[in-house]
């Protein structure tokens, strides 16, 4: 393929059905009560009562895409572009065709990936139990990783049931990591964007091309929910959203993992893709360290997230989400370059980005008021 540009229908059809699915989304959530009210909890943010739901058009976007445009649109365009000589189509209708024949595993992960945003609905409409929600996402994460043999990391080729447990431990954190950073307008979803389109441009240095359509897709369902999420977001995606989005993005990145440790020896390739994830893998430690530290309960929110820190930094809140979006662009494309060029060096460029993250942080760290 000489060019990523004649793949835009991926991101863009994507995209539209997830922008013209929010407002009645919108509406819906109006009708059943399905609404984020300020007083809700003290960590709350935001000062007016804002519908859930974006969650559901997200998944609309991504599923009406691989499900239906892909499988029932490619073979017309095949004819077409083979009829005309037109070779974008062409390149085309060969990635999106990736994913329609491609094996069982992915269609698992987005299963699961729906069981978790079905679940987040629950807990963002009723509420449930902080035990009750850990226990059914490690169960859903648990099935997946038996079920598709794909999604398990491979860091320890000669103990295949340590990998397992790392894979369910990787994917139920970057779940979780995914749903505490959404905190901000806009900021869990751009992150997961960024982190999407570099998984994709991996997932092309490796030829898998059902994997860089999934990525490319659930990147354009994003863009077309961030329409209406960036400050000042009318619609949020809930817990519903943070748990899918986590999940099939750090399953993703497991899956080239896994990929890139079969298709070389060289075993610093299979890190690339997880340190993609490097800022919601910051976020995640260090905010539960902080809630260790001072004796609360890892489970219970506040504002000790990297967003707040920032803002209690002395930035704006749509300068922290900025500077956020930067940082993840920042730490990600290093863990690109790694898969071309000199790996350790550049992976380590995303490692010593994140150390210097963390010691600014300590120095510039004042807990909440």
């Amino acid at each position: 393929m000489d060019a990523l540009l004649p793949l835009w229908p991926l991101v863009c059809g994507p995209m539209l059905i997830a922008a013209l699915a929010v407002p009645p989304v919108k509406r819906l959530a109006w009708r059943c009560d399905l609404v984020d009210r300020p007083e809700a909890a003290a960590h709350k943010s935001h000062e007016q009562p804002t519908p859930y739901g974006g969650a559901i058009a997200i998944a609309c976007g991504l599923f009406l895409t691989l499900g239906v445009a892909l499988p029932y649109g490619l073979p017309p365009l095949r004819d077409y572009a083979m009829q005309d000589n037109i070779f974008w189509l062409v390149d085309l209708v060969r990635v999106g065709s990736g994913f329609v024949h491609a094996g069982g595993d992915l269609w698992i992960v987005l299963l699961g990936g729906c069981a978790l945003l079905l679940s987040g609905l629950i807990d963002d409409w009723r509420g449930l139990p902080p035990l009750t929600r850990l226990l059914a996402q490690l169960g859903i994460i648990a099935i997946v990783v038996f079920a598709a043999p794909a999604c398990r990391l491979a860091l320890f080729p000669d103990a295949p049931y340590l990998n397992i447990g790392l894979t369910v431990l990787w994917i139920g954190a970057m779940t979780n990591a995914f749903n505490f950073l959404d905190n901000m307008d806009g900021l869990s979803a751009g992150i997961a964007a960024i982190a999407l389109i570099v998984l994709s441009f991996m997932a092309f240095l490796l030829r898998d091309f059902a994997l860089a359509t999934l990525c490319l897709a659930l990147f354009g369902a994003l863009c077309g929910f961030l329409l209406y999420n960036l400050p000042p977001a009318t619609i949020f995606m809930g817990d519903a959203g943070g748990l899918f989005l986590g999940f099939c993005t750090s399953a993703a990145a497991a899956i080239l993992s896994r990929s890139y440790a079969e298709a070389t020896l060289y075993g610093p390739y299979q890190l690339a893709p997880l340190l993609v994830l490097a800022v919601p893998v910051y976020d995640f430690a260090s905010v539960n360290l902080i809630r260790i530290r001072s004796g609360a309960k890892p489970w219970i929110g506040d504002k000790n997230h990297i967003s707040h820190r920032l803002v209690r930094a002395g930035l704006s809140r749509r300068g922290a989400v900025l500077a956020i979006y930067a940082l993840t662009g920042l730490t990600a494309l290093p863990a690109l370059l790694a898969l071309r060029f000199d790996a350790i060096y550049w992976l380590s460029a995303t490692a010593i980005l994140i150390g210097l993250l963390a010691i600014a942080d300590n120095l510039r760290y004042t807990p909440p008021e």
